[in-house]
């Protein structure tokens, strides 16, 4: 019996790492807000000079990385509990407005970015970033209950609509 009990708790112990609480994925939307600031206000006073080629790279290196956990831990999530749904929403769309801030910063610099000659390397992580998002909206309506989806929808198509706008800045 205790062989078995031993066993059972030995399967269940990878299984009970994995999963992933809301406070988990909202610790992670916060850090990932903070790195898409961080991104965004390098990227307002970037003119193309060396360090602040090394610091942006720096920040976007750091935003991937973040952008990536927090995809992992949304995804990781068995379900949002629903006296998390609004806390979630609310960190959704503030994100969005965020992270459209950003993207409308970014193709400002334009410019800037390729007298750097960084325009392929903005291309790629533009796609990349747009790929994230979509994951995450995928992963946000999976988690949601179905009468929550419609207060996503706007957002989705209002930021898709922004990242096609600066991937073209730069294509």
């Amino acid at each position: 019996m205790l062989v078995k009990q031993v066993l059972v708790s030995a399967l269940l112990a990878p299984a009970a790492l994995a999963a992933t609480n809301a406070d988990t994925v909202f610790s992670n939307f916060e850090n990932l807000q903070k790195r898409v600031s961080s991104a965004r206000d390098c990227f307002q006073s970037f003119n193309g000079g060396v360090v602040q080629i090394l610091t942006c790279g720096y920040d976007m290196v750091s935003l991937l990385t973040s952008s990536t956990n927090s995809n992992k831990e949304l995804a990781d999530l068995d379900s949002l509990p629903a006296d998390k749904v609004q806390a979630f929403l609310d960190h959704y769309h503030d994100m969005h407005v965020l992270v459209g801030d950003a993207l409308n910063t970014v193709s400002s610099k334009a410019d800037s970015i390729d007298e750097a000659g960084l325009t392929m390397i903005a291309e790629v992580l533009l796609r990349t970033f747009a790929g994230q998002s979509v994951h995450f909206e995928t992963m946000s309506k999976q988690k949601l209950p179905a009468a929550n989806h419609s207060e996503l929808d706007g957002p989705i198509k209002t930021l898709g609509d922004q990242f096609d706008k600066a991937i073209a800045k730069f294509s």
